[in-house]
């Protein structure tokens, strides 16, 4: 009789304790389960976000302004002796990348401004009918988010002076000219350059030149012209 009771016990208690083992491999599984959706969920959360950014990103246009250097918003250049187009980075701007994305090239439009090309020596002689001269510049460095570049402008001005000279009344003296450059960067791996439109107004610069139309002419003047890379320093902070 004790022994029947006693292996009922034992019987009663292995029961017990399997059902419990069960229960306890059920809540395993369960959390386990649970633990990875949660893990899946939040992997696939943290995914769309960088998704969503690399997207904003993306479609967000290239910004490049015109540095503040000195605080003035027009930039004057001499062109009156051939002597000065003769040293690199010597008649430069200086660009900033004021955006998110990487800079590998510019689209540079030179726009003259009626009214304001004469000559020293006749002010009121002014030139009405003006040129307009755009090149693309292709970058020896990406330039990358809040960095800067030096870029030689000798190159474009004398492209645009190639085009106003023929429409002076005359190459002697000295003249006055006003142009607009314009950038429009492309971010790497864009496919072509773009205006940054309203997310900026220091994306252009009026420049006032003087300049002596026989430069045009001059060995300093032709050598420049006919270089095939543009003077720039790209630099990175």
């Amino acid at each position: 009789m004790t022994l029947k009771v006693t292996w009922e016990m034992v019987s009663a208690l292995a029961a017990t304790t399997s059902l419990i083992i069960s229960g306890v491999a059920l809540y395993t599984a369960t959390t386990g389960v649970n633990t990875t959706n949660s893990i899946a969920t939040e992997a696939l959360k943290t995914a769309r976000q960088a998704n969503d950014i690399s997207l904003g990103v993306a479609r967000e246009p290239a910004i490049v302004e015109f540095a503040e250097t000195d605080g003035s918003a027009t930039f004057k250049f001499d062109f009156t002796d051939a002597k000065g187009l003769k040293e690199d980075l010597k008649t430069i701007v200086t660009v900033e990348n004021a955006g998110k994305k990487p800079v590998d090239a510019l689209e540079i439009e030179v726009i003259g401004i009626g009214g304001l090309t004469y000559s020293l020596s006749d002010p009121a002689s002014r030139i009405d009918s003006l040129p307009y001269y755009a090149t693309r510049l292709d970058l020896t460095n990406a330039l990358p988010p809040g960095g800067l570049a030096h870029i030689d402008v000798r190159n474009f001005i004398l492209n645009y002076l190639t085009k106003l000279t023929p429409l002076l009344p005359s190459n002697e003296g000295t003249y006055s000219t006003a142009i607009n450059m314009v950038l429009a960067p492309k971010g790497v791996n864009d496919p072509t350059p773009s205006q940054a439109g309203g997310l900026t107004k220091n994306d252009r610069r009026i420049m006032i030149i003087e300049f002596s139309p026989s430069i045009i002419q001059s060995p300093e003047a032709k050598a420049v012209l006919q270089e095939k890379e543009i003077p720039q320093r790209v630099f990175s902070y």
